[in-house]
């Protein structure tokens, strides 16, 4: 047993030295792992785990904890050695590097999205001001035709599970090709998650999209569509919002095309503001009161979870993200901008 700890102790710099030499090698990537590979490792999953109605990730991780807290208190009182601990950490570390990016971690270094779809991610402030004035145009419409009245919250009228079976039944990415439909799971630990500050997450292991049940519903909608592109092996976090607004936006189903019209205007939103609060906040001004409302929940839902532990929480994901090559960490969300920008223009440039 000792030895097959130390042959992956061993393994672990070979890995890492493996990966940083292939992951520039983002064709090879592209067309053999995320196009070949990959979908036989989701196809295999998908048939084993998606009719069971739990999360077989979720309960790993919390076998995982009751593991590492048994672990901690047979070291307090000396049944473990240290060295013993050390080991295997190492060796249970090496074990799940290796089925981590076997399974799904390679889809990081894949060719980027943009760059498939000829998009360019740079713009200036006029671009990104008259997009967020489409986002606003946009996501006014759907709230007229919603409500008709322009005070009141969109009141989305499906359960959490009819909002699951219409992303699963139709869920979309015109711009690019993806032939396995995924699927979707309600988290064992969605209050946990709650309090850690996420909507949800794919686990990269049994490649399980889960969902933050707890969550507002246009807000729950946006983050499955978020999660079902990582399942898709769409890896990078500004990649994956960007396909949760195009299939939202681009669904058949108002209150879907509602989440996803203003799930896109709270991002190019931020981004301005950064650039120039005024112009941000002048078109802010446009947006019908009711809509505010909408975002005015999610904010209420989410400081009801505020803890002291919460930033540490994200300090990990962001420390996470970037040892993944996604430079600007936990940031990398916002960078879907750019490909929002790109799309609208597009669209617009388009001939009747």
């Amino acid at each position: 047993m000792n030895k097959t700890k130390w042959l992956l102790v061993f393994l672990l710099p070979v890995q890492w030295l493996s990966i940083h030499l292939i992951k520039n090698q983002s064709l090879w990537i592209e067309q053999i792992y995320s196009l070949k590979v990959y979908p036989v490792f989701f196809k295999l999953q998908r048939f084993f785990f998606s009719a069971l109605p739990f999360s077989i990730g979720d309960l790993a991780y919390g076998l995982a904890i009751v593991y590492i807290i048994w672990n901690t208190v047979r070291l307090f009182k000396r049944k473990l050695k240290v060295r013993t601990l050390i080991l295997n950490t190492l060796a249970a570390a090496s074990l799940l590097s290796l089925f981590f990016h076997l399974l799904w971690g390679l889809n990081y270094y894949r060719i980027p999205l943009n760059k498939k779809l000829n998009y360019n991610l740079e713009y200036n402030e006029d671009q990104l001001e008259q997009t967020l004035k489409s986002m606003i145009e946009s996501t006014n419409k759907l709230h007229q035709s919603l409500t008709h009245t322009d005070s009141v919250a969109v009141q989305i009228p499906y359960s959490k599970i009819e909002i699951k079976e219409q992303l699963q039944a139709n869920f979309s990415f015109k711009l690019a090709d993806f032939k396995t439909q995924p699927y979707l799971k309600n988290s064992l630990w969605s209050t946990v998650l709650s309090y850690m500050g996420f909507a949800g997450y794919l686990n990269p292991l049994t490649l399980e999209s889960q969902v933050n049940s707890k969550i507002p519903k246009l807000n729950y909608i946006t983050t499955a569509a978020h999660e079902m592109a990582h399942q898709l092996g769409i890896a990078s976090e500004s990649e994956a919002n960007f396909v949760a607004y195009y299939s939202c936006a681009f669904h058949s189903d108002p209150f879907i095309q509602f989440s996803g019209y203003s799930f896109a205007l709270r991002y190019c939103y931020s981004e301005l503001y950064k650039a120039n609060p005024e112009k941000a906040k002048n078109q802010l001004l446009n947006l019908r009161p009711g809509v505010f409302k909408n975002f005015q929940q999610l904010s209420d839902f989410w400081k009801k979870f505020q803890n002291p532990f919460g930033p540490y929480f994200k300090k990990g994901y962001d420390s996470y993200l970037k040892v993944n090559g996604q430079a600007k960490g936990i940031l990398s969300y916002n960078a879907m901008v750019g490909m929002v920008v790109a799309h609208t223009l597009e669209r617009e440039l388009a001939p009747e």
